[in-house]
């Protein structure tokens, strides 16, 4: 019986064990029943197969209301007459009956009954047993969700399901992870799951800062740090259920092809009010440090190049001996940061209403300076049976987050500039004030001003829920009626104040406002009809769902304000902008689903879906999705008695459906209106070129699965193969520049949008549950492990047939070719530095850098010690034809392992996750080993750069010498007299004008991202109910937990985890400063009264 059972059993033991002591004639039976007869007293203990005590179990003399239940220690005395029955019985167990003759103290162990509490699971529209599901899915109950310390519910998707790649986009607080549900099935679309929760469909109210109104401050890519879960609270969740393959999605239909997540929260029970506390506090710490450059070794460094005449010498740093270690930005830019939260819930009622509330607050601090995240959230959930055949219930949430965000990533982040910034510069002058200047014509922006002078601010409040009605007119019928709502607000605040620190100067300062706000409202009812014929059980259900999504914003932007305590863009003296805009999105659905089952052997599914949405054109507005899935529980038959006692559960189960993407935005087919300036004033015109031929992203997925249960569900082993097919992706048009497509702004005229691309996936799930230990000490163990293979199979209508990835501005970095996976690094290959003159002359030339008239110079030819390339296509010239797929961001395989240890009252879990196969791009890594510059910090590897030295020490240069036809004066000059001291290494020269661009895409800075982290360590003490039920406490647990603790990698930045690029579009795994995420040491407190 699962731990979920288990809770729910004891539950309804205690509702039982309430309904006995309300009932004092049946408790005085057992003294007063047989006071004028002869009796026999029995004593007895009963506990379950662990060992221990069942509480509230129910003893009964059989054919009699005489009875007692259990006490807290699983005891219990009865006096009956002799010869009698007990018939001892608990909810979830197999009930016993012991014949009484002379005994007088009993020793009583109940075995559970799988039968009756077989898993019951969330599907769309309802539930089912899990033995009867013939598509893949995976649950997670609420002990999972709280193995780790986790801010937003994607987070907990780690690692823990398998088919399911969570990567945290970012360690800011509150931040989001990628999820991907069986490989990434489309590009410009949403490529995120759909979230339902108690049946209402997750609004996330944007991803990119630009949604909110904070325009670029967070980045240019089409995701952020912003998490779109983080204002649900994760403790008030008790289960979720990951819909994967598109049998089991395909009742969403066209939300449903990057497959489903289904969350349930808490509801209340029958029985007494119970009041439950949990806190938590918790340190952060970035225990993790590139290693840079300090004072010393940068002036080192700077004179190096004084050596070779690149620059001018610097009394400051001519005497490296005479400083010290200088600023470490790094530490400036962490620090220690704290979290702490804080939930009271109260739940309970009567057999006919039930009621579950809750209240909690988190606050989280960054590890960057001047980050933090805070919630603020209310949740109610009512239960009510008014009539036999009536049931009413809804559910209401309220939060409320505050954000303070930091850029962390890309060349204008907090990461690149700390990292960057040279040692000699302090953080503070005398005066207290920020410094920046350290020395004459050199100037950086102060990472420690940038983080805590400029506010990154959003606030975001939401309220959602729903009101629902089951009415059951006659026996096995239910109509489920049900209205859901979102209602959403945001505030984004930007203010940049003025700056005067050298040359890093902002003459005026600059305040942003956006106010956002969104409805949503859904409306469905389904009917659903349970039947059974003799060994024939069916299902059938008719649904219909519509909804509408509202929203608007509005914003006002300024410069030129009277002072930097003064935030209100009303009042700058410079032009306001002003904007505004509104817009919607609807859809409209009718679904059916039908499920047959006979004699628990056989057992099908068949789903179909028609959805209309108003994101596409009037004549591909509506589709249809239909779902097959069939299964056969082989070890029911009765050919399978044999080993029925080692494998006691096999089923064979096998899927095909289709599914939708529709998460494409609103009014693509058609053509938007922009203003445009004229020599006659201001105009209009059409802003893109309209299709309304567009349709749907459409999706076929075909699955098959085997789950075994060996040894009475000791051993579970699921295996699961897919191939899902995505076709018609949405994509723009490349046109020639002719049609008008290219040039200004303000006058080009976009292409159109259309259905052009056609993705594969296949893959393999493995998932295996143990239980090598019970009794008094349990182990319980949990693996799986997730194979995907992904490939763009065809890519119609455009010239090039690729996708292409920028990185931070026009660099190429990722390129998609038909027959390749998606967003693989393309660049050139190297082969080590040029030696010396004859290995510049009879390599393959540099297009760019090779001089035409053989004269070599080393500020603008390439040059003895730069990097030189593969000639790939073997033309002899070095140039852009070179460029080749350097790896995948995507990996062979990710896993997860978790073990739970449980003896007496403490128990420990310990959760390993990783990721093995994939590629980052250490885009950070150009820059801190670029060495074309004297004012940006670098690497300490880059101490194995080429190092030149005269072939002949004794060359006399004082006259000059004739190389070539030019003067030259010194040897480093002199091609012919120089050559590279140490041949074999691959980092190249040090050069401030780099005409051979050494630092450009290459696989110098491809590097294995494969990971292996200790997640989760959980050490836990729950106190004796023995003890703490004389303060009135039912349950009362302590626990720490470390999270983060080690990672095994090669990766040589500060983490390998690193997930869809908040700067570019078509782009994962580029590492330009991705905000690390931090180890977290906590400790918790879990008290129920």
């Amino acid at each position: 019986m699962n731990k979920h059972a288990k809770r729910t059993a004891f539950a309804a033991g205690i509702c039982l064990s309430m309904m006995w002591i309300s009932g004092p004639q049946a408790m005085a039976a057992s003294t007063e029943f047989y006071a004028s007869q002869q009796v026999h007293s029995v004593s007895g203990v009963i506990i379950d197969a662990t060992g221990l005590p069942v509480i509230g179990a129910n003893v009964l003399e059989k054919g009699t209301t005489n009875g007692v239940i259990t006490d807290l220690d699983g005891k219990f005395t009865l006096n009956v007459k002799p010869g009698s029955t007990l018939v001892i019985s608990y909810i979830g167990y197999v009930t016993q009956e012991i014949k009484i003759t002379n005994q007088k103290n009993l020793n009583i162990t109940l075995e559970e009954d799988s039968e009756t509490l077989d898993e019951v699971v969330v599907v769309g529209y309802g539930t089912m047993k899990k033995s009867d599901l013939s598509g893949a899915s995976v649950s997670m109950d609420e002990n999972d969700l709280k193995g780790s310390i986790i801010t937003n519910l994607d987070q907990s998707l780690q690692g823990r399901a398998a088919g399911v790649t969570a990567v945290t986009t970012s360690g800011a607080p509150g931040s989001s992870s990628s999820i991907r549900i069986r490989g990434q099935a489309t590009i410009n679309a949403n490529a995120e799951p759909l979230y339902v929760i108690d049946g209402v469909i997750v609004q996330g109210g944007g991803q990119s800062g630009a949604d909110f109104g904070l325009g670029d401050a967070l980045g240019n890519g089409s995701v952020s740090t912003i998490s779109p879960l983080s204002t649900i609270n994760p403790a008030d969740i008790v289960s979720m259920e990951i819909l994967k393959d598109a049998s089991a999605t395909a009742i969403y239909g066209a939300q449903g092809a990057n497959g489903v997540v289904l969350i349930t929260t808490k509801r209340g029970k029958a029985g007494e009010a119970k009041f439950t506390y949990d806190g938590m506090v918790a340190v952060q710490r970035q225990t993790k440090r590139l290693d840079l450059m300090n004072l010393r070794e940068y002036a080192n460094f700077y004179n190096d190049f004084v050596n070779v005449g690149e620059e001018t010498e610097s009394a400051y740093l001519s005497d490296p001996s005479l400083l010290g270690k200088g600023t470490n930005w790094q530490d400036a830019i962490f620090q220690t940061a704290l979290q702490h939260q804080h939930q009271v819930s109260a739940q309970g009622g009567s057999d006919k209403v039930q009621y579950y509330v809750s209240g909690s607050y988190m606050d989280q601090e960054g590890t960057i300076i001047g980050s933090d995240f805070s919630r603020f959230s209310v949740r109610t959930n009512l239960d009510a049976q008014l009539k036999k055949w009536l049931k009413l219930g809804l559910s209401a949430t309220y939060s409320s987050t505050d954000e303070s965000l930091k850029l962390a990533d890309s060349n204008q982040g907090l990461i690149y500039y700390s990292l960057t910034t040279i040692p000699s510069i302090p953080i503070y002058n005398v005066d207290g004030s920020y410094s920046s200047i350290s020395q004459e014509g050199y100037t950086n922006p102060n990472p420690v001003a940038l983080a805590l002078m400029d506010d990154i601010l959003l606030n975001r409040q939401k309220l959602t829920g729903n009101i629902f009605a089951e009415v059951t007119p006659i026996k096995n019928l239910v109509w489920h009626a049900e209205l859901g709502y979102d209602i959403s607000a945001s505030k984004a605040d930007r203010y940049q104040p003025m700056v005067n620190l050298g040359t890093w100067v902002r003459d005026s300062n600059s305040s942003s406002i956006q106010k956002n706000s969104s409805t949503f409202w859904q409306l469905k009812n389904y009917l659903t009809y349970n039947g059974n014929i003799d060994k024939h059980n069916f299902t059938v259900m008719l649904g219909q769902e519509c909804w509408k999504s509202d929203y608007n914003y509005s914003s006002v932007a300024n410069t030129d304000l009277p002072s930097d305590a003064v935030h209100n863009p009303a009042l700058g003296d410079g032009t306001p902008t002003i904007g505004y805009g509104f817009g919607n999105s609807s859809m409209a659905s009718f679904f059916a689903r039908g499920t047959y089952n006979y004699d628990d052997r056989y057992l099908a599914t068949y789903t179909y879906r028609y959805d209309g949405s108003s994101n596409f054109g009037p004549e591909n507005r509506w589709a249809g999705f239909h779902a097959i899935a069939a299964s056969w529980r082989f070890s029911n038959e009765k050919f399978f008695e044999p080993i029925r006692n080692v494998i006691n559960n096999g089923k064979l189960r096998i899927g095909w459906g289709q599914t939708g993407n529709a998460n494409i935005g609103g009014y693509l087919w058609g053509s938007a209106i922009s203003i445009m300036p004229t020599g006659l004033g201001m105009s209009y015109r059409p802003s893109n070129i309209a299709n309304t031929g567009i349709k749907w992203e459409s999706q076929e997925q075909i699955n098959v699965g085997l789950d075994l249960s060996f040894f009475n569900d000791r051993i579970n082993l699921t295996i699961d193969w897919y191939k899902k097919e995505s076709k018609d992706m949405l994509m723009q048009l490349q046109l020639p520049s002719y049609m008008g497509t290219s040039g200004n702004v303000s006058s080009a005229l976009a292409a159109p949008w259309g259905n052009y691309g056609h993705i594969r996936n296949t893959g393999v799930e493995i998932s295996l549950n143990t239980h090598p230990l019970i009794g008094a000490f349990q182990w319980d163990s949990d693996f799986q492990i997730s194979i995907n293979r992904n490939k763009l199979v065809a890519l119609s209508g455009t010239s090039a047939a690729q996708i292409v990835g920028y990185g931070q501005w026009s660099d190429v970095v990722t390129v998609t070719n038909v027959g390749e996976s998606l967003y693989n690094f393309y660049g050139y290959v190297t082969d080590g530095v040029y030696k010396d003159l004859e290995d510049l002359q009879t390599s393959p030339k540099p297009a760019n850098s090779y001089p035409s008239n053989g004269v070599f110079n080393k500020n603008n030819t390439v040059w003895v010690g730069d990097i030189k390339y593969k000639d790939l296509n073997g033309d002899g010239i070095i140039d852009e034809n070179d460029r080749t797929n350097l790896g995948s961001p995507l990996p062979k395989f990710t896993f997860g392992w978790t073990n739970t240890f449980r003896y007496k009252n403490f128990d420990l879990s310990l959760f390993i996750n990783g990721s093995v196969g994939n590629k980052v791009y250490n885009y950070l890594s150009m820059t801190l080993t670029h060495m074309n510059s004297t004012w940006t910090n670098q690497l300490t590897s880059v101490n194995n750069r080429a190092q030149l030295a005269p072939i002949d020490a004794s060359k006399d240069y004082s006259n000059g010498v004739n190389v070539n036809g030019t003067t030259v004066w010194h040897w480093y000059d002199d091609v012919t007299n120089v050559y590279v001291t140490n041949p074999n290494t691959s980092t190249p020269r040090a050069t401030i004008n780099d005409p051979n661009d050494n630092d450009r895409v290459s696989d110098r800075y491809i590097e294995d991202g494969s990971y292996v982290r200790l997640k989760n360590i959980t050490l836990g003490y729950t106190f004796p109910k023995r003890l703490i039920s004389k303060w009135g406490i039912e349950n009362l647990r302590l626990y720490a937990n470390l999270q983060n603790l080690v990672t095994i990698t090669g990766y040589s930045g500060y983490d390998p985890e690193i997930g869809v690029s908040t700067s570019s579009a078509n782009v994962m795994g580029l590492d330009n400063g991705r905000y690390p995420s931090p180890t977290v040491y906590s400790f918790g407190l879990n008290v129920t009264f």
